[in-house]
C-alpha cells in the first residue's frame, strides 16, 4: 500500500489523505477487502473530529490527529480516507475507514469508542497546545504534570464531598468529620449490618465505639461527634445507605435513641488531624489501574490478531455452486440434441430444474454445517477476554489481578448488596492497589482465585482481598501477622485497621507499634526467615 496526501482540484478548501493505491480506486479497493469477511454489513466506520474556530490546525496536524484516532479504536492498518474541510466556520477531519482489516480480514467494532475517542482528543490537545474541550475525560493537573483522567473535580474515589468538607480538607489540611466516618467507622457499619439479627443497641455501641452517635434529624437520621457538641451533623445515609431512616426503621421498627453507656470509645473524630489519605498518591494508584488495564486489553488484541484467520466456505460454496450450473447446462444441452418431442423435451428441461434445485439446496446445507463446525473449533481454541485474563492472573500479572477485582466488585454492585464475610481476622486496608504476588516474598506459593484474590501458601493462611487481608487459624502466629502486616503496608502504604476477635486486635496493635515502617517489617521478617518455613532460597521478602 502507498500513503499519500492529494488535493482535490475542483474543491477549493478540501485535502485529502489516504494509505490505499489511489483516492480514484480507494472505495473500491475498501469493497473488496471488505467482501472477504461475508458477515459484515456494513464496513464503513465514519468519524468526525472538529475543532473550535480558534483553532488552525495544518494539514500534517489534521492527518496525524485522524491517525491517531484510528490507533485509540484498534483500527490502525486498515485502509481509510481522510478529507480536511476548511469550507465552514469549523476546521473538521472527516474519517472513513474499513472496519475490516486488509491482513486478516477480521471486522473491528469497537467497544466504548465514544470514551475512547474523548481520551484521545485530551491527548492530542496536549500534545499539539490546543485547547481543552469538554467531554468524559479531562486534563488534571497532578503536582505539576498533566494526566488525562475522567472528568472530576477530586481525585478521590470515596464519593462527591459536601462544599464544607471538601474546602476543609482542601484548604485546611484537615480530614472532615465526613471523610471520617467513611473510613474505618463504615467498615465496621457493613459487618455489623450483615448480621441478621442487629438491633438498634448494637447500631448504637457500634457508633460509639468510634465516638459517633445516630441522632434524628428532620425527617431522617445523622451522625453526630461526640467529642463535640457544635460540629456539624452529617446525614446518616453518607455513611451508609442502609443507614437512612426509612431502611432502618423497616428493618429495626421505631426509633431508639442512644443509652449513652458504651464506655470510652476506642477512636474518635479529630478534626486537627491531617486526612489519612493522600490525594494525589490515590490519584497516581488510580491512574497505574486504569493504565494497566488499558495495557490489558491491547495486549489481548495483540494475542486475538496473532490467532490464524477463522478459515471460509464462501469459496467452496461458490465452486461447487457454479459447477451445478455447469451440470445443468449440459443436460439441458444433451436434452435439446437428444429429443425430437417437443414435450418430451420440456419435461425432461422440468426433470433437470427440480434435480439442479434440490442439489442447490443440499449445497447450503452442507456449506451452513460446515462453517458452523468451523466456528465451533475456532471458538473452542480460542480465549475470550475474561478466560484470557484468568490465566494471566494466574502467573501473578498485577494488571490481570486488577482486573478481576474490577469485576468482581461490579458484580458486587449489581446485587445491590455488601460482600459476605469472608473471614473472622482481618487486616482492613485504608487504600488498596493491586501488587503482585512476588511482591509478598521469592518463592512463596500463591493462588490468585477468579474474583482476584490471591491465597497465599498454606503454612502463611493469608488471602490477599483487595480491600482486606483475611488471616486464617485462630490463634495466628506473630510471624505470620508480620508478614501480613508487610503485605497491607506494600499494598495500601498505609495503616492497616485489624477487625476479628479481641486477642486478635491486640496482637496486631502490638506487632504494628513495635515495628511501625515497611522497611522495619522487612529487616525483622528476614532476621525471622528460618521460622517462618515459607520458602527455600536465602532471598529476604
Amino acid at each position: 500500500m502507498t500513503a499519500g496526501a492529494q488535493r482535490i482540484g475542483q474543491a477549493p478548501g478540501i485535502v485529502c489523505q489516504h494509505n490505499c493505491f489511489s483516492l480514484a480506486t480507494a472505495a473500491a479497493e475498501m469493497r473488496a477487502v471488505a467482501a472477504q469477511n461475508a458477515r459484515v454489513a456494513n464496513p464503513v466506520y465514519h468519524v468526525i473530529l472538529s475543532w473550535p474556530s480558534s483553532e488552525h490546525p495544518t494539514d500534517d496536524q489534521a492527518f496525524a490527529c485522524g491517525a491517531h484516532a484510528l490507533a485509540a479504536v484498534g483500527m490502525g492498518g486498515h485502509q481509510y480516507v481522510f478529507g480536511i474541510h476548511r469550507d465552514t466556520g469549523n476546521v473538521h477531519l472527516h474519517i472513513a475507514v474499513n472496519r475490516v482489516s486488509p491482513l486478516t480480514f477480521r471486522a473491528v467494532f469497537p467497544d466504548r469508542d465514544f470514551y475512547k475517542l474523548d481520551r484521545a482528543m485530551r491527548e492530542l490537545e496536549l500534545r499539539f497546545g490546543w485547547t481543552h474541550d469538554h467531554g468524559p475525560y479531562a486534563v488534571l493537573d497532578r503536582e505539576g504534570r498533566k494526566v488525562v483522567d475522567w472528568c472530576r473535580a477530586s481525585p478521590d474515589t470515596k464519593g462527591h464531598l459536601p462544599t464544607a468538607a471538601a474546602d476543609m480538607e482542601r484548604h485546611g489540611d484537615q480530614e472532615s468529620l465526613n471523610s471520617y466516618m467513611r473510613g474505618a467507622p463504615r467498615l465496621a457499619m457493613v459487618e455489623l449490618l450483615k448480621r441478621p439479627d442487629v438491633a438498634w443497641r448494637d447500631l448504637h455501641g457500634e457508633l460509639a465505639r468510634w465516638g459517633l452517635e445516630l441522632r434524628e434529624k428532620g425527617q431522617g437520621f445523622a451522625i453526630h461527634d461526640l467529642q463535640s457538641a457544635t460540629a456539624t451533623l452529617v446525614k446518616a445515609s453518607d455513611m451508609h445507605e442502609q443507614l437512612s431512616k426509612a431502611r432502618l426503621v423497616r428493618r429495626l421498627g421505631d426509633f431508639v435513641p442512644s443509652a449513652k453507656e458504651y464506655g470510652t470509645p476506642e477512636q474518635t473524630y479529630d478534626k486537627y488531624r491531617p486526612p489519612m489519605r493522600d490525594q494525589v498518591e490515590r490519584a497516581d494508584r488510580r491512574e497505574e489501574r486504569a493504565r494497566a488495564r488499558r495495557e490489558l486489553r491491547e495486549q489481548y488484541q495483540a494475542y486475538r490478531a496473532a490467532l490464524p484467520p477463522m478459515l471460509s466456505v464462501r469459496a467452496e460454496t461458490l465452486r461447487r455452486l457454479a459447477q451445478l450450473r455447469l451440470e445443468a447446462r449440459r443436460r439441458r444441452q444433451l436434452a435439446r440434441a437428444t429429443l425430437t418431442d417437443r414435450a418430451a423435451r420440456k419435461a425432461q428441461y422440468s426433470i433437470i430444474a427440480f434435480e439442479m434445485l434440490r442439489a442447490r439446496e443440499q449445497i447450503r446445507t452442507d456449506m451452513r454445517a460446515e462453517r458452523e463446525r468451523i466456528a465451533t473449533a475456532y471458538r473452542a481454541n480460542t480465549l475470550t477476554f475474561r478466560q484470557w485474563v484468568e490465566g494471566l492472573a494466574a502467573t501473578g500479572h498485577r494488571g490481570a489481578i486488577s482486573q478481576l477485582r474490577g469485576w468482581a466488585h461490579a458484580a458486587q454492585r449489581k446485587r445491590a448488596g455488601s460482600p459476605p464475610s469472608v473471614g473472622d481476622n482481618r487486616l482492613w486496608l485504608t487504600d488498596p492497589g493491586t501488587p503482585s504476588p512476588a511482591d509478598l516474598m521469592p518463592g512463596v506459593p500463591f493462588k490468585v482465585r477468579r474474583d482476584g484474590s490471591i491465597r497465599y501458601a498454606a503454612g502463611l493462611g493469608l488471602i490477599d482481598h483487595g480491600g482486606s487481608i483475611e488471616v486464617l487459624g485462630e490463634e495466628p502466629a506473630d510471624d505470620v501477622l508480620l508478614v501480613a502486616l508487610l503485605l497491607a503496608a506494600r499494598t495500601s502504604g498505609a495503616d492497616a485497621e485489624p477487625r476479628g476477635s479481641e486477642a486478635f486486635e491486640r496482637q496486631v496493635r502490638a506487632l504494628a507499634a513495635r515495628w511501625s515502617t515497611a522497611s522495619e517489617l522487612k529487616r525483622e521478617l528476614s532476621r525471622r526467615r528460618d521460622a517462618l518455613k515459607v520458602t527455600r532460597n536465602d532471598a529476604s521478602p
